[in-house]
């Protein structure tokens, strides 16, 4: 066979093998904006990197972890050295709006930044130049309007289920625990409850105010409160606030039940347990280093980089215990996270559910 017409078919049946290769790893900075291990304002963004660590070795991602310490100050000072890291890509979370200065820096610098959590509005991201726009290159955002909503009516639910001897005609008193002014979690949450106030009677809110996520201010708003207002359902928009508040009521040792709800998943307080919490967005982390891979791996559609996911779950889901036990005991190895990538033959849809489904190999073993 002629040497020229031998190298002719090697390099057609190297052109036409099914692509089932990848690009080699890739490096990931996290700028989180909380604290590496549970503090006043809850445990939920330990676990989002807990989540994170656990994707990333699916996935063959390295990745950096920065903590801001809820200081958006700091997460302002930290460009230099998430740069230092020479990362691929950068998760940040746009905490008390401070994100979009962050990505301009980081697009100066041609590192790529991705949105986890708390993105932008149409009006930040037009104050992005075209140049820094192709450096924006995809969010996943939990659909927290439904969070908000949802947890309202199961706290609603819930209160009319106790045996209360409250007339039918009674107003039920509200109470409402904003996590802050400026973040888009905190925003849309508190729409999501005030739209599904709207369509439902009989409730009077008697407070709405912010305790900044913290266990503590809720407690001391929540104590200052009870001293000259009845108040039936706590709305808070975490759990922490939920921690605090629920201690405040057993202090008022008040005489008649008092339902009380947050956001996250943090329900295992055993010291001030709470009625109701909504969360699952925990994962969420993971689910960025499985988009990220995707892109990296060009597997990732354009229309699918920027996704709003509806996966707060309840805590009286019968999903909910297992997974808070494997949080709890550092299980994360259970769960097989490229199984949600695209790399995958059959990838799986990201739900609270799902995870159950992915459990690994070697968590069997």
């Amino acid at each position: 066979m002629p040497e020229k017409f031998f190298k002719l078919i090697v390099l057609l049946i190297v052109f036409n093998l099914p692509s089932y290769s990848y690009a080699e790893s890739f490096k990931v900075v996290f700028l989180n904006p909380g604290h590496p291990e549970e503090n006043s304002t809850g445990s939920f963004w330990g676990n989002v990197t807990r989540f994170m660590d656990a994707a990333s070795k699916d996935l063959d991602v390295e990745l950096v972890t920065i903590y801001a310490y809820r200081n958006h100050i700091l997460m302002k000072s930290l460009v230099e050295e998430i740069a230092a890291h020479n990362p691929n890509y950068v998760v940040l979370v746009n905490e008390k709006g401070i994100a979009l200065n962050i990505i301009k820096e980081l697009a100066a610098q041609k590192i790529a930044s991705f949105m986890l959590l708390n993105s932008f509005s149409e009006q930040d991201i037009a104050l992005l130049t075209a140049k820094e726009k192709q450096f924006f290159i995809g969010s996943v955002i939990p659909n927290n309007y439904r969070a908000g909503a949802k947890l309202f009516s199961g706290l609603v639910q819930r209160y009319h289920s106790l045996d209360n001897n409250l007339s039918a005609e009674s107003d039920v008193n509200l109470l409402v625990l904003r996590g802050d002014y400026t973040t888009p979690a905190s925003i849309e949450r508190a729409q999501g409850l005030a739209d599904a106030l709207t369509k439902t009677e009989g409730v009077l809110v008697v407070d709405n105010t912010v305790a900044n996520w913290s266990k503590e201010q809720a407690y001391q708003k929540v104590k200052g409160i009870l001293q000259h207002s009845r108040v039936d359902i706590i709305w808070t928009a975490n759990d922490a606030m939920a921690f605090g508040a629920k201690k405040a009521v057993l202090e008022s040792k008040v005489e008649y039940p008092i339902v009380i709800g947050g956001i996250n998943w943090d329900v295992d307080d055993l010291h001030y347990p709470i009625d109701l919490s909504y969360g699952g967005h925990v994962v969420l982390g993971a689910k960025s280093l499985v988009m990220l891979n995707d892109m990296h791996n060009n597997l990732l559609p354009l229309d699918k980089r920027h996704q709003v996911i509806d996966i707060f779950t309840s805590s009286s889901d019968n999903y909910y215990q297992e997974f808070t036990e494997r949080l709890s005991h550092g299980q994360l190895d259970y769960y097989d996270f490229s199984k949600f990538s695209n790399t995958a033959e059959s990838p799986l849809t990201f739900t609270v559910k799902n995870l159950a489904k992915s459990f690994s190999t070697q968590s069997t073993q």
